[in-house]
């Protein structure tokens, strides 16, 4: 059975506990013991997986497969105020609202969101992830600039819009050698009068 003709969800038939293990090897069409294994050995790495495994295992019982779920968050209206943010724009951290570094904020303030779910994530994130969300904190702090005192969102979206705005020259490639063909053309005018005797004698008689 292939992966793709197969749905993810709990294998109860085969099951030791929860039936989570066994329903990713279902899926993936591989030996249960073997994932079984990678399980355990995971989770000796790193205790959180085993949150992860009754995190899995509720989705699965309420059968929010990954692509249930994907469609669910498409529609909300969190999937819509993030498809309108713009990425593009720089990231900074915020001087103006920090507790520590202002790293938090500045992301805050970047995805347009409030600063208490961003620390809230990033506080419940050192459960999850440990020591990562401490050390990628850190690197935040060092590799983001502050924020520019006369800087905000607001304005620099306003000067983008106004750049936008402004024609750009469409002129082709055969236009401006054109053009700079008739500028030399002048130029070699100008020059021939300048060395000419008329203009000698144009001279001389202004001088008199």
């Amino acid at each position: 059975m292939s992966i793709r003709d197969n749905i993810l969800s709990l294998d109860l038939e085969n099951k030791r506990f929860l039936g989570v293990c066994s329903g990713f090897a279902r899926y993936l069409d591989a030996p249960v013991t073997i994932v079984r294994i990678i399980y355990c050995v995971a989770c000796l790495v790193w205790p959180t997986l085993i949150v992860v495994y009754f995190i899995t295992y509720w989705c699965l019982k309420q059968d929010l497969r990954p692509g249930k779920l994907k469609s669910i968050v498409s529609e909300s209206k969190t999937a819509d105020h993030f498809k309108n943010v713009d990425y593009k724009r720089p990231l900074y951290r915020n001087p103006d609202d920090k507790k520590i570094a202002g790293v938090c904020s500045g992301i805050a303030e970047y995805l347009d969101i409030s600063v208490f779910i961003v620390r809230l994530l990033t506080f419940l994130s050192l459960f999850v992830f440990g020591p990562f969300s401490f050390w990628a904190y850190i690197v935040l702090w060092v590799v983001l600039q502050e924020r520019p005192a006369n800087f905000t969102y607001e304005k620099a979206a306003a000067e983008k819009a106004e750049i936008a705005k402004r024609a750009p020259d469409t002129r082709s490639l055969h236009e401006c050698a054109t053009m700079l063909r008739a500028t030399e053309f002048r130029l070699r005018e100008v020059e021939a009068f300048i060395t000419s005797k008329k203009f000698s004698l144009h001279c001389e008689i202004n001088r008199i």
